[in-house]
């Protein structure tokens, strides 16, 4: 790096994006070399990426601009600023896309000879490339147009197996979900050159009056959260990531929905300036009811990927508890809580990125492996995927908020700026804080719970099919992507302060308050002086508690249980002949209990089907199936279809006559009303 300034990196990252997308292009015919060509320029643009956002982050105060193209029309050019907040999150797309694209070397060799792989790395490359540019635009305009590439290369990306019915209707519903969004985001700009004539990121807002204001952050919070999946705008995601490639989910969960987070801080945080508290608790009340409703469909999930997804709009909803928690503390002039509340929300986007790409590459070895993405048909794969077991176990304990992993501190961070939050003379504020306590924590019990059936039901017991019987290791690539996910979980889990520093420059750039100084007690811990929220723990200190009170069960267990000599036993049968696969615990039967509890969420249903045998006591056959049913599919997305198509038969006979004339007229008096707008404007 030295002789380099940190544009030029940018510009020579961007340059071995490009040119991965062009190899995969030019060596269609040759798969082989074409995947390691595509995805060894992918991670070397990674490993650029990572060190110039370390430098940004580190070195750097002034934000950096980079002009990619002047245009003669006015207002309109291809204008990159990199900034502090900026490079957090290239950071973030870096370090997940290396590691997906190590991961990839080995994940695609299953689609040689079966897809066009040149095409799916073309598409890959430049999905990650518009995602650089989202986070890099220094206009609206070239933001907008950045945001569209980038949902329709992940819109080809999810139908790529486009054969499969069930990816097709999920590319569907999502290319109409992003655009429904998109179509919000295009108002709030109009919006913003309407009032201040240009479309510059970084320029105040100063002239766009309050109510202006409040008008453009519901846009921008309706069409930045329908591409984080918040609640209930989430209805694309359980569909669209089940449906891509499993690295494609991993990049989709970890970084692109994020992008929208990056969009509520750059655009209500960043340009707007905070108006009111009522928009931080807006954003708190999302997050909350996002977060417990997502890990509450995602245990009912039996599809691994569909469970991933739903987990995804749960961390979703933790960022936005943060969020919520930072918007309103800095709006009422609590500039210490809104910062802790900040980077608790940044920590936690980054774990998040961490945990849950590494689950979405687990679980796409898992699908290689045995064919399936149902959990009910695997089983036993400890022992036939031993090094895969522990990584999911790693990611599992780190989504589930375990000590010492990474998802603990950023999430017990949230509850200290929730606690901190908590004041005289405000008790609305302060009973949707407790709840919001209340929900986090009920939500983390949820997420326990569901990744013990996760890993339990997966890699204990037997196999429940052939094919996870014959199931094999995954290739070494693949378990080298994972590996270093997880060991970054487990270093910002040990040593969060390293990434607590990084973020707090963010913070500073944001907010103008820091609360790196503040976070006591020596190397690896985390806690800030808050006065209601006095309390700190050390990762370092609690892990080499269960270190040592694990090598002193060890001794002890050496030292009094005799001799050394193993001996070996079958799982006790109950008086059986042998215990078999039917005989374990399954999924659903796992979640049973929690979905009569909830019942009134859920609306289960149940289908029994029963094949007759020589007596109505000994069935040849029963089926038993159970469902639950998708409450804001049935009730607010299809009326509201229902009523459109409605409308359109309607209109169609009155407006589409086939009549030439009439489309003149139509276009002549809508290029009249356009002029006379001009006019009044």
């Amino acid at each position: 790096m030295v002789g380099f300034r940190p544009e030029q990196v940018y510009l020579l990252m961007m340059l071995l994006y490009g040119g991965a997308a062009l190899s995969a292009l030019l060596l269609r015919k040759h798969p082989h070399w074409g995947n390691l060509t595509a995805h060894g320029l992918c991670l070397a643009a990674a490993a650029l990426g990572t060190a110039a956002s370390l430098l940004q982050l580190t070195v750097v105060e002034a934000p950096l601009r980079v002009s990619l193209l002047q245009s003669a029309l006015p207002l309109i050019g291809v204008d990159l600023v990199i900034d502090r907040l900026s490079a957090f999150f290239i950071l973030t797309l870096s370090v997940l896309g290396g590691c997906v694209s190590i991961y990839s070397f080995g994940y695609l060799q299953h689609y040689f000879g079966r897809r066009d792989v040149g095409l799916f790395n073309f598409l890959y490359a430049l999905f990650i490339l518009s995602m650089f540019w989202v986070l890099t635009a220094g206009n609206a305009v070239f933001f907008f147009i950045a945001w569209e590439i980038m949902s329709l290369l992940s819109y080809f990306l999810v139908v790529f197996e486009s054969e499969q019915k069930e990816n097709q209707r999920a590319g569907t519903i999502y290319i109409i979900m992003t655009h429904l969004g998109t179509s919000f985001l295009l108002v709030g700009f109009m919006l913003m050159f309407s009032f201040t004539q240009s479309f510059d990121l970084l320029a105040g807002s100063a002239t766009i009056p309050g109510w202006a204001k409040d008008v453009m952050f519901i846009l921008f919070l309706i069409g930045f959260g329908t591409k984080a999946g918040v609640i209930p705008l989430h209805i694309w995601l359980p569909y669209a990531h089940p449906a891509a490639a499993s690295n494609v989910s991993a990049l989709m969960s970890g970084i692109m929905i994020k992008t929208a987070i990056y969009g509520l801080l750059r655009f209500v945080l960043g340009y707007l300036q905070l108006q009111h508290a009522w928009w931080g608790m807006l954003l708190l009340g999302l997050g909350l009811v996002s977060a417990v409703l997502g890990v509450a469909y995602a245990l009912m999930e039996h599809n691994i990927k569909r469970l991933l997804a739903f987990h995804s709009i749960e961390n979703i909803g933790i960022i936005l508890i943060g969020l919520g928690v930072s918007f309103t503390a800095l709006a009422q002039g609590h500039a210490l809580v809104g910062a802790v509340a900040l980077a608790a929300a940044l920590f936690h986007t980054f774990n998040h990125a961490l945990f849950k790409g590494g689950l979405f590459l687990g679980a796409g070895a898992l699908q290689l492996a045995t064919h399936t993405k149902d959990i009910e048909e695997l089983g036993g794969l400890i022992k036939r995927m031993p090094r895969t077991a522990l990584l999911m176990l790693i990611f599992s304990l780190a989504i589930s908020a375990i000590v010492p992993f990474n998802g603990f501190v950023s999430e017990w961070l949230t509850y200290q700026a929730l606690l901190g939050s908590i004041g005289p003379g405000q008790a609305g504020i302060n009973i949707i804080a407790a709840l919001a306590v209340a929900a986090l924590a009920f939500s983390g019990a949820l997420a326990a719970a569901c990744f013990v059936k996760l890993f339990g039901i997966s890699f204990l017991g037997l196999p429940r099919s052939e094919h996870a019987l014959h199931a094999r290791e995954a290739p070494a690539s693949m378990q080298l992507g994972m590996g270093l996910l997880a060991g970054l979980c487990l270093a910002a889990g040990v040593y969060p302060l390293g990434f607590l520093r990084l973020i707090d420059q963010v913070g500073v750039a944001l907010t103008g308050t820091a609360i790196a100084g503040g976070l006591q007690g020596g190397w690896g811990t985390v806690s800030y002086p808050l006065a209601a929220a006095g309390t700190s723990i050390s990762p370092p200190a609690a892990l080499a508690v269960m270190v040592g009170v694990g090598l002193a069960a060890g001794i002890l267990l050496r030292v009094l249980g005799g001799s050394g000599r193993e001996r070996r036993y079958g799982t006790w049968d109950c008086g059986f002949a042998a215990i078999n696969s039917r005989m374990q615990y399954s999924a659903t039967g796992f979640s049973k209990p929690l979905r009569i509890v909830l019942r009134l969420l859920y609306r289960p249903g149940r289908e029994l089907v029963v094949e007759e045998g020589r007596s109505p006591y000994f069935p040849d056959l029963m089926k038993y199936k159970v469902s639950t049913e998708a409450i804001f599919e049935k009730y607010l997305y299809d009326p509201g279809l229902q009523l459109i198509n409605r409308f359109s038969s309607k209109l169609e006979y009155r407006v589409q006559t086939g009549s030439i004339h009439m489309y003149l007229l139509y276009i002549f008096l809508t290029m009249l009303a356009l002029m006379l707008y001009n006019r009044l404007v």
